[in-house]
């Protein structure tokens, strides 16, 4: 089992390294036409585009560690109960990962938008969660249904292709003004939310499970 939360550890920092790329690449596409917005406000914005970039990648990789890297653990031997375990594991530490950092960010920048920010935390778990069941659902679904697993994958990346085009086309100040908007919307807490990232991932853990206890590794 240690080597096991090892290999998930050091899976999860190097997931981290491709959430901090998508992170510069999006404030790359925001930093442009947004030489009016303010560096406080700026700096309260990163930990929104940090989220989204945790959200982007959590939805890759899980989609690939279904893919690849779970029957690749299973012809090496690896027991289905730890591959499990070790997965869950994987999601619930980069999730805290990138919901600390962006915490910390907005506790260290005072402002209107990092109380919101802090207020929405409970909100922006049940996102993750629920982007995180996404990615994984579309990694199982990927070993029946390759076709619906490529359309999925093509609508969710599509719709953030869409934000960093927003994000060039109406400059930093847009994409803040829409940041606030939607931390206004989720401001108390929505249960409505909070039920669909727990229905999502108890999908995706039973959907998980079941494969696992079936899949077999062709060579």
């Amino acid at each position: 089992m240690r080597r096991n939360l090892r290999f998930w550890t050091r899976y999860t920092w190097e997931g981290m390294q491709v959430v901090v790329l998508v992170l510069a690449i999006l404030l790359v596409l925001s930093a442009v036409g947004a030489s009016r917005l303010e560096l406080t406000a700026l700096a309260a914005t990163v930990p929104a585009y940090l989220l989204l970039a945790a959200g982007l990648t959590i939805i890759m990789l899980n989609y690939g560690t279904q893919v690849v890297y779970i029957p690749l653990l299973i012809s090496m031997g690896e027991t289905r109960r730890n591959i499990f375990a070790g997965y869950h594991f994987h999601r619930v530490l980069i999730i805290a990962a990138a919901v600390g950092v962006s915490a910390l960010i907005w506790t260290l920048v005072p402002g209107e938008f990092s109380r919101l920010g802090l207020s929405n935390i409970p909100s922006i778990l049940a996102i993750l969660v629920a982007a995180s069941s996404l990615g994984s659902i579309m990694g199982t679904i990927y070993f029946k249904w390759r076709w619906a697993a490529t359309v999925l994958l093509v609508v969710v990346f599509g719709m953030f292709g869409g934000v960093g085009g927003f994000s060039v086309a109406g400059g930093g100040e847009d994409v803040a003004q829409l940041v606030e908007k939607a931390a206004r919307f989720l401001a108390e807490f929505p249960w409505w939310l909070a039920l669909a990232a727990a229905a999502a991932l108890a999908a995706d853990a039973a959907f998980q499970w079941l494969l696992l206890r079936k899949q077999e590794v062709r060579l």
